[in-house]
């Protein structure tokens, strides 16, 4: 018997409608795209979707047709020009792999682009009508995913990550795998249920080890238990891409039984309506974090500024967490990371030893916090690459661009060309920084940190600086999203 013939391919990118850095080809080319059989290559033997979609073809005999793989590191909205190209290459590369069993993507579900708010439901759309309804569709799609009825009506199976942190991305891209092939098999019928509470809530609670999601998951997870369900999936939402699916969603696939897949999510829906407070605050203020500081007795104490989180959209440029350590006196303390390309350049020509005068940070935009004039020390100068030792993103290559350690009085400060969130430990150790002997590490992020950082850390605080990804929804001008909502309008 042949080999069932599978396309993959993977685009995604999580977009704040409130960056003023636009996601243009030259953007998306630095993130960096695998074609064909590099697809396979870069994926295999790391925590991700891709490679979950190589272990359940190797496991069922599916024969991969990779087309291009494109993690976008999330910033504003996507250009006309780059969601067109990127769309296209894409539809080509279907038309051009025919004939085909099916198709398995790894989305994220909260793509805008200039012209198109939904751009993973439309991006659906255009390969429904390629394909036609015989050729199904699977796709796997972030916890923060803004699901549309766009992207269920146009797939034949969507699923999202059960951890936040993302540690299951490869078993949920197997689970994929499975689900097409039992469909193509003619095992199941999957029928979809996507409802939506009036709820925007923020990520910084929503990791699902503790409440409220943990909550809502094993609930969730029980339902699965029962064979007539398919999935059931839990998507926190991303707020900032500003658009009308904007916000939490329950989705709840079953085999042929809508009115079961109905049932099930109407009750999630409602616990989590229940739970909802539950998502708001966990953020302390900047004098709790000095406490915090003050009372640690080995550390590393992790401080976390979730109001620049590079993968919420953040330029990575604030240099508030700096200015805060600079008036406290625990050290040694590290810093990932400040995103300068100008104070990189600087600090390259003048080399390794170099004691360097410069305006630090605060330079994309009025939004993050002025620059600060800093006296720093050049101690290590790198091409910014490592690659990541897990559990999130284990395997996966990081590319910070060309990168300098700055010591700034007992800090060492991590500058980049390149804004990413640090999720792994080895953006200290691949330069020379090791985590577990500093007193402090300060961090962008919101959650994913906690994987790899929260087993070394005496505690954990997270503090909100000026900025466009932080909890505070008030700070940002919405236009788009539903209304009412919680909680800036229902209590």
């Amino acid at each position: 018997m042949a080999r069932l013939r599978i396309a993959i391919a993977e685009l995604s990118h999580e977009t704040n409608s409130f960056s003023s850095v636009p996601v243009d080809l030259a953007f998306i080319e630095r993130c960096g795209i695998a074609r064909g059989a590099a697809v396979l290559e870069q994926a295999r033997d790391t925590a991700t979707v891709l490679a979950g979609f190589i272990d359940a073809a190797a496991e069922l005999g599916l024969e991969l047709l990779p087309l291009f793989s494109v993690w976008i590191t999330p910033a504003g909205k996507v250009t006309r020009e780059a969601y067109e190209t990127l769309v296209a290459e894409l539809l080509a590369g279907i038309e051009h792999a025919q004939p085909l069993d099916g198709i398995l993507l790894s989305l994220h579900g909260a793509m805008v682009a200039e012209h198109v708010s939904d751009g993973d439901g439309e991006l659906l759309r255009r390969l429904r009508e390629l394909v036609g309804p015989r050729v199904p569709i699977v796709a796997v799609l972030d916890l923060h995913a803004n699901i549309s009825s766009l992207m269920v009506e146009q797939a034949n199976i969507l699923l999202g990550y059960h951890a936040y942190p993302h540690v299951d991305q490869r078993e949920r891209g197997r689970q994929a795998g499975q689900l097409l092939f039992r469909l193509l098999r003619g095992n199941v019928r999957p029928t979809a249920v996507l409802v939506k509470p009036p709820m925007l809530p923020t990520s910084q609670r929503m990791t699902t080890d503790r409440p409220p999601m943990r909550t809502l998951l094993d609930r969730a997870e029980a339902m699965e238990d029962d064979p007539r369900v398919l999935d059931v999936t839990i998507a926190g939402g991303f707020p900032p891409a500003d658009v009308p699916e904007a916000g939490l969603s329950i989705l709840v696939t079953t085999d042929g039984d809508p009115a079961l897949a109905r049932q099930l999510a109407d009750e999630l829906a409602a616990l989590a309506w229940e739970l909802r407070h539950g998502f708001l605050g966990g953020v302390a203020t900047w004098d709790e974090a000095a406490a915090a500081i003050r009372a640690i007795e080995r550390g590393p104490l992790v401080l976390v500024d979730i109001a620049d989180n590079p993968w919420t959209g953040g330029p990575g440029d604030s240099v508030e967490l700096l200015r805060f350590l600079l008036r406290q006196e625990a050290r040694p303390a590290a810093l990932a990371l400040v995103r300068d390309p100008e104070v990189v350049a600087s600090c390259c020509q003048a080399g390794v030893r170099a004691t360097m005068d410069v305006l630090l940070g605060g330079k994309t935009d009025n939004l993050h916090g002025p620059p600060l004039a800093v006296r720093g020390v050049v101690r290590l100068l790198s091409d910014g690459r490592y690659v990541n030792a897990g559990p999130m993103h284990a395997g996966v290559t990081v590319d910070l661009g060309r990168t300098v350690v700055l010591e700034v009085e007992g800090i060492a400060v991590i500058v980049t060309e390149r804004a990413e969130s640090p999720i792994d430990l080895n953006v200290f150790r691949s330069h020379g920084i090791e985590p577990t002997e500093q007193r402090i590490l300060a961090l962008k992020g919101k959650g994913h940190f906690r994987a790899a950082f929260e087993p070394i850390a005496e505690r954990v605080v997270l503090v909100e600086g000026p900025g466009i990804t932080g909890s505070d929804l008030t700070r940002l001008p919405f236009r788009n999203i539903r209304r009412p909502i919680w909680p800036l309008d229902l209590a």
